[in-house]
């Protein structure tokens, strides 16, 4: 098993929670964004499927987990700015592979649009469409959910109440990060303003000029949970073709786990092996394309 290092790296006044590992060598090195409140372990099984044949970066965003940095407003230039300076303080090589999923996909896509010289592929991990609105019953909701958690952690209900749910049987049992963020207001303030400020990141996205194609490679999720819609799993469905359609050939294509929910692929370990492997062989063409 190829190890990975944690660290902290400075960008700014941020001190941002990073892995990196990996072997470097002829493919590009793959670096992945996560979604929305997102930490960093939810990569891990990404980390041990694509460390033996590349380089791969993981982080959490400011304000997420134990990465430090404001939480007042979020935007796609910011993080692509960022995220480009902790990629040239990390030492990793570009161009590289960028990898989003849900929200993260849409920061990639900016970064991928404004930066192409340092991108050689993009991957979307049932990336959220720029076109997709969201009910404000369920952002509310969301939003309630949330101080929700905080509240229960920050008196020390959290963890017992979880081992008392028991979907399939099995008690919930809370890595100790995930319930340490739950009683972190910075974490959970972040949280909260990135569903807020969404709608600013799709506009961003939406507002980008048409650009070079990029060799693109969508993964969707063919599992949703009842609160989505099936116009809005269309609506998900049609955007990945799109991207797929609209990324460089002849390595562009959308390919859905059927298997799969949103977070399952990320971080059920058959799913996310699968996953990575996809992307390796997406690596390996846009290698060998570049040499031909």
């Amino acid at each position: 098993m190829i190890s990975i290092e944690d660290r902290h790296i400075t960008v700014g006044q941020q001190s941002l929670h990073v892995h990196i590992g990996g072997v470097a060598g002829a493919l590009p090195p793959v670096v992945l964004e996560s979604g929305g409140g997102s930490l960093i372990r939810t990569w891990s099984g990404f980390e041990q499927a694509l460390a033996p044949h590349t380089q791969v970066l993981s982080y959490e965003r400011a304000g997420i987990g134990e990465s430090s940095g404001s939480v007042d407003g979020v935007s796609a230039a910011a993080t692509a700015q960022r995220l480009e300076a902790l990629i040239k303080a990390a030492g990793i090589r570009t161009p590289v592979i960028l990898a989003g999923h849900s929200l993260g996909g849409l920061y990639m896509r900016y970064f991928a649009a404004t930066r192409p010289d340092l991108v050689a592929g993009l991957v979307l991990l049932d990336a959220t469409p720029e076109n997709l609105p969201f009910r404000r019953i369920v952002v509310l909701r969301t939003k309630a959910a949330i101080w929700l958690l905080y509240g229960l952690a920050r008196i020390g209900l959290m963890e017992p109440i979880a081992k008392r749910l028991k979907p399939g049987g099995k008690p919930i049992e809370l890595p100790p990060d995930q319930a340490a963020a739950y009683g972190r207001f910075r974490h959970m303030k972040t949280l909260t303003v990135e569903l807020a400020g969404l709608s600013k990141v799709q506009a961003e996205i939406a507002a980008l000029p048409a650009s070079a194609p990029i060799p693109t490679l969508a993964l969707s999720a063919g599992q949703h949970p009842p609160v989505v819609t099936p116009d809005q799993v269309a609506s998900f469905r049609l955007s990945h073709d799109q991207l797929a359609a609209g990324g460089k050939k002849p390595h562009s294509r959308h390919h859905r786990m059927e298997g799969a929910t949103h977070m399952s692929m990320l971080t059920d370990p058959a799913q996310a092996a699968a996953a990575g492997a996809l992307i390796v062989e997406f690596a390996r063409q846009i290698a060998s394309s570049s040499k031909a």
